[in-house]
């Protein structure tokens, strides 16, 4: 009697309304913030510093609901532990040697190097972005923290040109799974 071995094809996983909604308001502040920040800071135009104060500001708040959001709920927690849980490296290097022999890793809230290439940004963004908060509020006067302007400036120095790399990175992938016609534009259908 033969047996013929099917590979299960991977389903497509969908994310609940609230994560896209969060993620939506995240891409669009932290690319406006992002883009912001080299015109006004790498190339020291600073006519656009106000923008980039206020962009700033709205991502922070953004940031703060969706870690507020990701904790509280059953589906932001179930994201924050596919994003985080040591456990899953195993298929996140399963997935980057896939991809290193030309085969797409998954999408979704499911463990891989996509979700874990997700869950690296937001930190990175929360890093950077309340680093340079946190710096701001001392170069205002609303906190007296010796040192926190030199880290978040420093911080922003640093971050900016790895969430650079990171939002290139995302936005490529993003752009070759959408040519080879692979659901993953739906994370944006809030409706």
């Amino acid at each position: 009697m033969a047996v013929s071995i099917v590979e299960p094809t991977q389903k497509s996983a969908s994310y609940p309304r609230g994560a896209r909604v969060l993620h939506l308001g995240l891409v669009l502040l932290f690319s406006f913030e992002l883009l912001n920040s080299i015109l006004a800071l790498w190339f020291q135009h600073f006519s656009l510093f106000q923008w980039h104060v206020l962009a700033g500001l709205a991502l922070s708040a953004w940031l703060t609901l969706s870690w507020v959001i990701y904790c509280a709920t059953p589906w932001g927690r179930r994201l924050l532990y596919v994003w985080y849980w040591p456990g899953n490296l195993v298929v996140v290097f399963r997935d980057l040697g896939r991809l290193l022999r030309g085969q797409l890793p998954g999408h979704g809230p499911e463990p891989g190097l996509s979700s874990w290439w997700q869950g690296m940004f937001l930190l990175l963004v929360s890093w950077v972005n309340y680093a340079g908060l946190g710096a701001w509020m001392t170069m205002q006067g609303y906190l007296t923290v010796p040192g926190l302007t030199h880290i978040g400036l420093s911080s922003m120095r640093l971050g900016t040109p790895i969430l650079l790399y990171f939002w290139l990175g995302h936005v490529a992938m993003a752009f070759y799974h959408a040519l080879r016609r692979q659901p993953l534009w739906s994370i944006f259908v809030i409706w």
